[in-house]
């Protein structure tokens, strides 16, 4: 099995202490755990998963082509020394990968139920203008102490489980990501990036509302005399547009994936998120990733 530097000292404190299969009852499906795992404490250099703050381990089985994850708050971390020095030595290409999950993560949540004005969503949006500076910052010099440190904490707040009270959560494009890198082992920041603008033109009319809120709030677009799907389309061109800015791939070719013809395989594999505003079947999956491609 593939596993993640934090996620790995999760799953081996579970599984030290677990008498089952650990994939078969932990991975393969949800679990219970009614037994205490190995403390675990955690020094991260790179911000990104924020699984620093929560007990999530996404482990790739690599003879099933399966990656998953589960949150136990069992395997919660009992301490996480966060110096945001420690994430300079970082390839900048990995820095940037890492924070466009953070930003991919809060979008998840965000993009999904409900859509009344909530707390959560206005905390979303403070998150996201966040990220999005502090990576621009960051790129302009790479020692920005500040913007490392806010990089750092947007991680933390965006898997602290804070934003996802009274969300219904998306996780689609994750998912789909996920499966793309069980199956090719490619850049998992890098595959969200690809896929979350081609994701969002298809379900975006489905969560109309939101999108347009998404515009406004997160990239400042002003609302005009333009309807909501002009909104709506302006505000994932405005995504586009910054992951190309910070030098992240457009297609699934530049991340390396060569063999078009395994994305069939890989959309029949993709996991169904059930807080996602449409349901998306493996034929259209397919269709995100030939646009992808």
């Amino acid at each position: 099995m593939c596993i993640r530097d934090r996620d790995c000292a999760k799953a081996v404190s579970l599984t030290a202490r677990c008498k089952e299969d650990p994939w078969e009852h932990y991975w393969e499906r949800k679990g219970i755990v009614d037994f205490e795992p190995i403390p675990v404490g955690v020094i991260p250099t790179l911000a990104g998963t924020g699984s620093e703050c929560n007990g999530a381990a996404v482990i790739t089985n690599e003879e099933k082509k399966i990656k998953i994850g589960y949150d136990y708050p069992q395997c919660n971390p009992r301490f996480a020394l966060m110096d945001p020095v420690y994430t300079f030595t970082v390839p900048i290409g990995q820095m940037v990968s890492g924070a466009f999950d953070i930003l991919s993560h809060i979008m998840e949540t965000y993009f999904s139920a409900p859509d009344e004005q909530n707390v959560s969503d206005e905390i979303c949006e403070a998150l996201m203008r966040s990220v999005i500076r502090n990576i621009r910052l960051a790129l302009k010099n790479p020692s920005d102490y500040m913007a490392r440190s806010n990089l750092f904490w947007d991680s933390t707040l965006s898997e602290n489980r804070l934003i996802k009270l009274g969300k219904q959560c998306d996780f689609a494009c994750h998912l789909m990501a996920h499966q793309l890198g069980a199956y090719t082992d490619c850049n998992h920041g890098q595959a969200v990036a690809v896929l979350q603008p081609v994701y969002y033109r298809h379900i975006y009319k489905s969560g109309l509302s939101k999108f347009v809120r998404y515009a406004q709030h997160v990239w400042g677009i002003c609302e005009e005399n333009r309807t909501e799907e002009e909104m709506a389309e302006m505000g994932i061109c405005a995504l586009d547009r910054f992951i190309k800015e910070i030098g992240l791939p457009k297609s699934l070719k530049k991340l390396g994936i060569k063999n078009g013809k395994v994305l069939k395989e890989i959309a029949e594999s993709c996991h169904y998120s059930p807080g996602s505003y449409r349901r998306l079947k493996a034929e259209e999956i397919l269709e995100i990733f030939k646009e992808c491609y």
